[in-house]
């Protein structure tokens, strides 16, 4: 989904991993990544020009901006297509404004759908040259058309389809057969709300995610989802122990920094899974997630609210390998006993219940029902992880107030917080998280609720910390409220910046060779598969 000859770019150099050492490093490197383009580096292009694995054609059907195949005798763009394999690569967004407005309602809603791909009528097939005219219908008046995930991943949905099927006939735990079996079918009929709402109600030792549900990839509009998979074992007794978040859901969200006009009055509690990770696959490059909260489709948000699930041997090796070697070199020694893991821990999970609060479908101001998602579009990502990062720490602050969470968390969750910044930007700036991360960090150091000494370490000021948490969770409640895009946009403009300060702190951790994410092995799943 990332780019139209990934697939064969990959095995390309599969092919070649053993051929050296450089090439088995680039092999590797891919494979963290799922693309020529490092995820931790901007999305710049990590190969060089001869890793050249596809033919190319002597002409495309229109102009790409940024091809530079012919040119350099690359397999792949420079620059990563925004719109990933999602769009045709020469389509903008203007023509995809100008399609869609001509669109009956369910049409628009099929074109704007997280299961779908956009393709053209004029599309050439790039294997054999033959025009592909299957799709054109009598009257069509436009290039573009939408075709479903079922359709276009076919042969692969069908396998996987199978599987699963298979597998749901061998567990014994009735949820982990529903969801199996209700998860089969939603991959070959292209509706994924009941097998959302299996996996929401799934009670088993053994816990699976699969399906399409982040919109990152999709960087031109946010709107179509990419596939992934995580496998791994409850950890009952830290489940049992999250009970307090999911319960206090609804007195968070009336209580949240906004006006009560965009507040929700029937926020339904989210069920909230603590897990040891045996495997992942699918979209799951470059930074590893510690927890996700699903699924992102509005109407099951609506109805039924949302899961979590929290990675915790992901979460203790990243505080162990990164978060601890970067408080030794960026806190300030005096508040460097107050990074700790249950405060790392405890805001993850707050920051994971802090996506099912706050508004995601919303009245515009002239009526209209619309989401978030769509009216924010390529924006809405960024600022929904800036969100769940600053009002998860409004929420802990407001949790601890009404005795609910213990005092110890008073201070070293902001310091925790702190150090965490700079493992996040580390991500880079075209990246969701390293974006919003950045955004809180500028934003909290302009009102010198963080400082930054002449010793080039950081540290919280309590004084000022509470008031600029606030006001930034305001700011961006309110931005997503009432669907304001070009407030959202000026807002990432002015404060998604590296500045002198972040840029010390980064040279520092790279000087020191802390490593920016961790490469999880899974031997278990590596044995079972090879």
């Amino acid at each position: 989904m990332v780019w139209h000859s990934n697939p064969v770019l990959r095995e390309w150099l599969k092919e070649h991993a053993n051929v050296s050492q450089l090439d088995n490093l680039k092999w590797m490197y891919y494979v963290i990544n799922k693309s020529p383009w490092s995820c931790l580096d901007e999305n710049e292009a990590f190969l060089t020009t001869a890793d050249s694995a596809v033919k190319l054609l002597p002409e495309a059907t229109k102009p790409i901006t940024g091809w530079k195949g012919v040119q350099y005798r690359a397999a792949f763009p420079m620059l990563k297509p925004s719109g990933a394999n999602f769009y045709p690569p020469d389509m903008d967004k203007m023509e995809f404004k100008l399609w869609t407005t001509g669109l009956s309602l369910d049409k628009q809603k099929d074109a704007t759908s997280f299961f779908t791909v956009i393709k053209r009528h004029s599309q050439v097939n790039w294997d054999n040259h033959i025009f592909d005219s299957t799709h054109l219908s009598e009257g069509s008046t436009h290039d573009l058309y939408s075709i479903p995930y079922s359709q276009e991943y076919h042969p692969f949905l069908t396998r996987v389809s199978d599987l699963l099927h298979k597998a749901g006939d061998l567990v014994s735990s009735p949820s982990l057969k529903r969801l199996l079996h209700s998860k089969a079918d939603a991959f070959l009929s292209n509706d994924y709300y009941d097998s959302d709402i299996a996996w929401m109600e799934l009670d088993s030792k053994l816990d699976v995610t699969i399906g399409p549900y982040e919109t990152y990839e999709d960087s031109l509009f946010g709107y179509k989802a990419t596939f992934e998979a995580f496998i791994g074992v409850r950890d009952e007794k830290a489940t049992a122990q999250l009970k307090l978040f999911s319960d206090n859901l609804q007195v968070l969200e009336q209580n949240l920094p906004m006006d009560d006009t965009y507040k929700s009055k029937d926020i339904i509690a989210a069920p909230i899974r603590v897990v040891q990770l045996l495997f992942n696959a699918g979209d799951v490059k470059g930074p590893q997630t510690i927890a996700f909260n699903l699924p992102n489709d509005e109407r099951i948000v609506k109805d039924r609210g949302t899961a979590m699930v929290i990675l915790k041997n992901v979460s203790e090796a990243k505080f162990k390998q990164i978060l601890n070697p970067i408080a030794d070199a960026c806190i300030a020694k005096e508040q460097h006993e107050l990074v700790d893991f249950e405060s790392f821990f405890t805001h993850t999970i707050c920051h994971e219940c802090c996506h099912g609060i706050g508004p995601h479908t919303i009245t515009l101001p002239d009526g209209r029902k619309s989401t978030v998602r769509l009216e924010l579009q390529d924006l809405h990502s960024a600022l929904e992880e800036a969100k769940a990062d600053i009002v998860g720490l409004w929420a802990l602050n407001f949790l601890i107030k009404k005795h609910l969470l213990p005092t110890s968390l008073e201070k070293s969750m902001y310091v925790s917080f702190l150090a965490g910044c700079f493992r996040s930007v580390r991500f880079g700036l075209e990246e969701a998280h390293g974006k919003g991360q950045a955004l809180q960090f500028n934003w909290l150091l302009e009102k010198e609720a963080f400082v930054f000494h002449p010793n080039e370490t950081f540290s919280v000021n309590f004084d000022k910390v509470e008031e600029a948490v606030e006001s930034l969770s305001r700011t961006i409640l309110t931005i997503q409220a009432k669907g304001d895009k070009e407030g959202a946009s000026l807002l990432l403009q002015k404060y998604c910046t590296m500045t002198k300060p972040l840029k010390v702190a980064l040279q520092k951790l790279e000087s020191i060779h802390v490593p920016v994410d961790i490469a999880p092995i899974f031997p278990v799943a590596k044995s079972l598969l090879e």
